[in-house]
């Protein structure tokens, strides 16, 4: 059967997992040619640059984190690993890293819903059209390496095109037999077990992997028994199959499925500025019930084509997330009369010095208050199939990038109650389940993208030039009904949210002025798309900058420039909101301008057998609005003032040592400049700077097996680090000590 006839023999709604295999069918020539070596490689995981050294040679910003300089400290929060990232900026939340909320270049770090997320090249927020928040995130501690992208380097891995894209590389099948076990144990029931085996052979190769980490929590529930630790399991498992290493057509067909799954007792209420400073880490009772429970499934189907100055490769994947985050939402707070029963109504009265309200956050009512918790259970799918061809030869490499995705965001949210009084949390209440509103609905998004890439090689100059172009359309059911009978068609259901397109540009330059020194330049035209109402984010972004790198030294500083026509932000639970909003609805907040210095520079000191790497990362950032508006999302703003949760400056200094007979560490402090938690920096709202040292102690046992002892927040800091969700303030993670040992065999 011809390819054509095999696509055409699809049933009419064709599966987007028998379209792609049946492209990459169409595809592949006779599996085993056995022609001359070229082929010694395998491609399974995805990356989107290859090395380090490619990444230096491009214009644009771009950060690799190996599996080398993640064995360091061998962090399971991926803000901290980012940390050492120029231009990546955070809100801290939990002290885990559970549910990161990541910005690259000053975009809205609230869930990390304005950058794109990929793993292995793939996307994987869990609706990144429809609903981008990312409440599921990959697994840190199993990842084998990062790669941080930024500038015109990002233009090919839409829809998040302002500020940048994140890939996470999950650990590839291994060239030989190999067996690999972690095994820690720390402070406050910490446990965490890592462990792979797989091997290749000649034509194939396979991978497992699992991944279970646990902790029964650092914090405290006012008199009350309730936990705030959590569980997470991961699974994985990967299969390769490959013609003949030495094959000039060489191919490779791969597959990959990984499960995981979360309980976790977490909640969005943070504490009044009295209770911080009575103890930071201890939640109020009315918190017991929160939780989070999630599950998360990924299939995926990659086949590579390589054919020496060619190469091809389609990848079909399918993304399933569910959620049921069980938490606070509101109080009847009847005594408290005029200030709104939202918990972030409820600490603002308590700053303020309301006795009542204070009252009820610390259990010391004497006539019960009703406390509503809200089932936040949503069911997300996506599904995709990439398509992407790179032919190079002495002057271009070019490469060619289509996309056809969809995905959807469900919800299906009711309430329960329980009576708060004296301290303790009454028996939990089902209510009844939604009819018609916001809580019972579904949002579909169908998406297609393309992109080209040439990259342009001139002796001692290299331009990079790039297009990109999305199209997309968001609809929206609700129901009349729980059992969903019928959409509410007298409501103008379905309704269309969003049907569009955007083209982007991007372009730059990189001129190697000596053998150790060159120059770059980069514009992009940057584009995040909506579906809340709000126009789509647009925005035109500038880079300068000048590397030098010699040996073991390599210093990097560059100035960035985003200039927005207009921003937005989307409506979360978890979001800074001024007032009552929709989840899901966005909000504009028109121009606006984000600009700031990058810097890197490490180098290694030697000293007989002694080896001391030094690193330093450091971003400064001058955000501001740039008009006077009012809204429910970002309150009342005036031009000129800063962009809320964003850090003024960003600090990471790193200093290892490595005695070459078994001993190596490293320390590491941070320092995080001041922000606010909205754009009026009212009282009550402001994070100041804080600081925090990491150490780390590796001792080798042998060539296959080694230990190490880390050691995090050294002097056991209690700054305020964030004032969301809720407005509540949050502590960093205490001083966390953790114990571990590493075997690779």
């Amino acid at each position: 059967m011809h390819c054509i006839d095999l696509i055409q023999e699809l049933p009419l709604k064709r599966n987007r997992l028998s379209l792609g295999i049946a492209l990459a069918l169409c595809a592949t020539p006779v599996f085993g040619e056995n022609l001359e070596p070229e082929q010694s490689t395998t491609i399974e995981t995805v990356r989107i640059v290859g090395s380090q050294a490619d990444a230096r040679a491009m214009a644009g910003s771009v950060t690799i984190i190996t599996t080398e300089e993640l064995e360091v400290f061998e962090y399971t929060d991926i803000q901290k690993i980012l940390s050492n990232v120029p231009g990546v900026n955070f809100r801290p939340e939990e002290g885990f890293g559970l549910r990161p909320n990541i910005s690259i270049r000053g975009t809205y770090a609230d869930r990390s819903g304005k950058i794109t997320l990929m793993e292995d090249g793939v996307l994987i927020a869990p609706a990144p059209y429809s609903a981008s928040s990312a409440y599921y995130f990959p697994t840190v501690g199993r990842l084998a390496g990062i790669e941080v992208l930024k500038g015109p380097a990002a233009i090919a891995n839409g829809p998040y095109t302002v500020g940048g894209a994140i890939n996470m590389l999950s650990t590839p099948i291994p060239e030989d037999t190999e067996v690999f076990f972690n095994q820690e144990t720390g402070d406050h029931g910490a446990l965490r077990t890592h462990a792979t085996f797989g091997t290749s052979k000649e034509n194939y190769g396979f991978l497992i992997e699992g991944h279970a980490w646990k902790s029964d929590g650092f914090d405290t529930i006012q008199d009350e028994s309730g936990g705030t630790g959590f569980r997470k399991d991961d699974l994985i498992a990967k299969f390769r199959l490959n013609t003949d290493r030495g094959s000039k057509v060489y191919q490779e067909l791969n597959f990959k499925y990984q499960w995981s799954e979360e309980s976790s007792d977490q909640t969005y209420v943070g504490l009044s500025n009295a209770s911080f400073k009575k103890d930071a880490h201890e939640r109020y009772g009315l918190t017991k019930y929160d939780n989070m429970d999630n599950d998360h499934e990924t299939l995926s189907l990659n086949y590579v084509l390589d054919v020496g100055d060619f190469e091809f490769s389609a990848t079909v994947y399918e993304n399933d997330f569910a959620r049921n985050w069980f938490k606070v939402d509101k109080i009847d707070n009847k005594k408290v009369f005029g200030i709104g029963n939202g918990i972030n109504n409820i600490i603002g009265a308590a700053n303020e010095g309301n006795l009542d309200a204070a009252a009820i956050l610390n259990g010391d009512n004497t006539e019960a208050v009703q406390i509503k918790l809200k089932n936040n259970n949503r069911v997300y799918e996506s599904s995709g199939v990439n398509l992407k061809a790179n032919w190079s030869n002495e002057t271009h490499n070019v490469t060619v990038g289509y996309r056809d995705t969809e995905d959807s965001e469900d919800r299906m949210q009711w309430y329960a109650t329980a009576d708060w009084m004296d301290g303790k949390m009454g028996s939990l209440v089902e209510g009844p389940m939604p009819g018609y509103s916001s809580n019972n609905r579904v949002t579909s998004a169908e998406a297609t993208a393309f992109y080209i890439n040439d990259v342009i090689s001139l002796g001692d100059l290299t331009l990079n030039l790039g297009y990109r172009s999305e199209d997309w359309r968001i609809t929206q059911e609700r129901y009349v009904d729980t059992a969903r009978s019928a959409v509410n068609t007298d409501k103008g259901y379905p309704k269309t949210l969003s049907d569009s397109d955007n083209s982007l540009f991007g372009g730059g330059a990189t001129y190697d002025i000596t053998d150790n020194v060159s120059v770059y330049a980069g514009f992009h035209e940057g584009f995040t798309p909506t579906s809340g109402g709000a126009d789509p984010e647009k925005a035109d972004n500038i880079e300068v900058g000048v590397r030098y790198a010699m040996d073991s030294t390599f210093v990097d500083v560059g100035y960035f420039n985003t200039d927005y026509q207009n921003m937005f932000g989307s409506c979360t639970a978890s979001g800074g909101a001024q007032g009552e909003c929709e989840i899901g609805d966005s909000f504009n907040a028109g121009e606006a301008k984000i600009s700031g210095l990058e810097i890197v520079a490490q180098t290694v000191v030697e000293s007989g057998q002694m080896v001391f790497p030094l690193r330093l990362s450091y971003t400064t950032t001058d955000a501001e609005f740039k008009n006077t508006f009012s809204s429910s999302f970002w309150g009342d703003v005036n031009a000129g003032m800063a962009i809320p949760d964003l850090p003024d400056t960003q600090l990471a200094l790193s200093a290892g040592f490595d005695t070459g007979n078994g001993w190596s560490g490293a320390a590491t402090i941070y320092a995080f400049g001041g922000t606010c938690s909205v754009a009026s920096c009212a009282a009550d709202t402001k994070v100041d700077s804080y600081t925090t040292l990491d150490l780390s102690l590796t001792r080798k046992i042998n060539e296959k097996a080694d230990v190490y002892l880390i050691m995090s927040n050294v002097g056991d800091n209690e700054d305020i680090v964030a004032r969301a969700p809720k407005n509540g303030a949050r502590a960093q993670a205490p001083r966390l000590a953790t114990i571990g040992v590493r075997v690779k065999l």
